[in-house]
């Protein structure tokens, strides 16, 4: 794996490791329809395939993967914090980083 790629996946990781402390656990997997997929709770048809949020990416990953990554990562933090209405909770921001929406990948 090159020099680049290398950092931008361990830039990746540090960079998700604030979502694990005082949060739920955050997963990832890709279902069915072959979707990126954030969450705290593991459907069972995925579990053997669920990975932790913070495992490093493969190698390859692109950069605008890893955006991608970082925006789905954030999104689902901020979703164990949500109440009825579509409000948040106010620790969500002491435990969740806001990451806009990243450009599509090309």
């Amino acid at each position: 794996m090159s020099s680049p790629h290398r950092v931008c996946l361990l830039a990746a990781w540090w960079w998700l490791l604030p979502f694990a402390a005082g949060a739920a656990e955050l997963y990832r997997w890709v279902d069915a329809q072959g979707q990126l997929v954030y969450a705290t709770e593991v459907p069972e048809a995925y579990r053997a395939v669920a990975v932790p949020a913070s495992t490093p990416l493969p190698p390859g990953t692109s950069a605008c993967e890893v955006r991608w990554h970082r925006y789905l990562a954030s999104a689902a933090c901020f979703d164990q914090y949500r109440v009825v209405g579509g409000g948040l909770k106010p620790e969500a921001f002491q435990h969740c980083t806001e990451v806009p929406q990243p450009e599509p990948c090309r």
